[in-house]
């Protein structure tokens, strides 16, 4: 590959330094200092910027601070934007990706080739096991293989934040806190893996776990199956997976937005399959929703953090609910780097009597959580496809939530909920009134939130469906 960096600098030393550990360096470095043209950065000589309009490259990989400013001059210095590669995460991406042909020489001491009469299924929990949405996710759906007899395990790092145990499957942790060369990362979750074959990965996130799972199937392609769960609707994921998608055995997506953008972004169609939540949800709905003038319990169930989740606007709507004469409690349940500022501002905003946080819950009781709320609410700026949202509608909830990925897939606006347009917190606020002044319209559109929830899922079942999934890829 042919390639520039733009930035001599702290940053572009740093990646030239990651490249040459997987024995590719650029064919030269660009810079705006006039001072450094000619000379040499650990040996890659340091062009004028001019160079770009007669060298043939394949991109530009801007390795400074300044990304906009030089993005910006590359486009009238007449580089097309596909040949821009900006954000650590992008180049990384690209590093390992034309890197890879080049990891064979991984070091395979103790790797071992086991002879299990059944094949094992590892799990990406590249953030640790920690309170999220995908974990928990990982979590059930690795109770459901044990029942069905898998062997499995979870791929972790020592990544900071709540720790939640779950010993269905062992856990191997990756210890890549102190670890600065990326190779090492890789090379270290590739021997954890190949100790465990034949194996199938369900990779959750694009990153090292994943980059490591596609490298690992490159060397023993006919002993690994890769499974990519598209999470969330971030290009980092968009980016990643179609740019390996060659290893792909399946991309499953969570929502109808996230198909079609992965699609625009290049992915074929016949590796995407399609995964929907499971949730408990009975058939009869067993509930009291509230009266007029009564307290309106509104609920909120998930990660306590202002990215994505903007649990802050929370303070802002709950003035404007205020303002409208509702008398109304909102209740947090979960856990966060939002936590204790949370906590204080509810104290220091005197909002004790609207607000109330409850952390973290276990997930056997988040039903009965739904089901002492009237509301969901969620004020995103993007997600995937919310778990969260189809379990409150399952327990007769009504969701108030933004636009983000997911949120039409189970809520029709006006029928079996509201959404509106992310930061729109006036119009949420708007919403929820109403529903309080007029109960026999939030009864309503809470038994046909649940009934969405019931007919779509009464005939799956998560066992069968990853039976099926899981020797599919097999056959291919």
């Amino acid at each position: 590959m042919k390639i520039f960096f733009w930035g001599a600098g702290r940053i572009g030393t740093y990646w030239l330094k990651q490249w040459r550990d997987f024995g590719i360096e650029p064919k030269g470095v660009i810079d705006n200092n006039r001072d450094l043209w000619g000379s040499m950065l650990d040996g890659i000589m340091i062009y004028n910027p001019s160079i770009l309009k007669e060298a043939s490259f394949d991109y530009v990989f801007i390795t400074c601070n300044m990304e906009g400013e030089i993005c910006e001059q590359l486009l009238e210095i007449g580089i097309v934007e596909d040949k821009i590669v900006t954000g650590g995460h992008n180049i990384l991406n690209h590093m390992l990706y034309y890197a890879s042909e080049n990891m064979t020489n991984i070091d395979k001491t103790n790797m071992l080739n086991n002879a299990h009469g059944r094949r094992i299924v590892l799990f990406d929990l590249y953030n640790g096991m920690v309170l999220g949405g995908v974990e928990a996710w990982s979590y059930d759906l690795a109770k459901c293989l044990d029942k069905q007899g898998y062997q499995g395990k979870y791929l972790t790092t020592d990544a900071a934040g709540p720790i939640v145990t779950d010993e269905t499957y062992p856990a191997y942790i990756l210890r890549y806190r102190e670890v600065e060369r990326n190779y090492d990362k890789i090379e270290t979750c590739i021997k954890e893996i190949t100790k465990n074959l034949p194996c199938t990965i369900i990779c959750n996130f694009p990153q090292h776990i994943f980059w490591a799972a596609c490298i690992a199937k490159r060397l023993y392609p006919e002993q690994i199956r890769i499974v990519a769960i598209q999470h969330s609707d971030d290009s980092l994921y968009y980016n990643a997976f179609t740019r390996w998608q060659k290893y792909i055995d399946r991309c499953m997506v969570i929502s109808s937005r996230i198909e079609e953008k992965l699609l625009a972004f290049g992915m074929e169609q016949t590796k995407i399959g399609h995964l929907e939540w499971q949730v408990p949800c009975k058939k009869i709905i067993d509930r009291m929703w509230g009266k007029k003038s009564a307290l309106l319990q509104i609920g909120y169930a998930g990660r306590v953090t202002i990215r994505p989740k903007r649990v802050d606007l929370f303070f802002t709507l709950a003035e404007m609910l205020k303002r409208r004469n509702a008398d109304f409690q909102i209740t947090i349940a979960g856990a966060g780097d939002y936590t204790t500022t949370l906590q204080e501002r509810i104290q220091e905003e005197n909002l004790q009597d609207h607000m109330v946080f409850m952390g973290r819950i276990e997930r056997e009781n988040i039903p009965d959580f739904w089901k002492k709320q009237d509301i969901m609410i969620s004020c995103s700026q993007w997600e995937g496809h919310s778990i969260s949202q189809a379990e409150a509608m399952a327990e007769g909830v009504v969701p108030v939530i933004t636009d983000v990925s997911g949120a039409r897939d189970d809520v029709t606006d006006g029928y079996n909920g509201y959404v509106v347009d992310i930061g729109d917190i006036e119009t949420m606020a708007e919403k929820i009134s109403y529903l309080y002044h007029n109960p026999s319209v939030l009864k309503q559109m809470g038994i046909q939130a649940h009934d969405t929830i019931y007919h779509r899922q009464k005939d799956k079942n998560q066992a069968a469906f990853w039976e099926e999934l899981l020797e599919d890829v097999w056959k291919l």
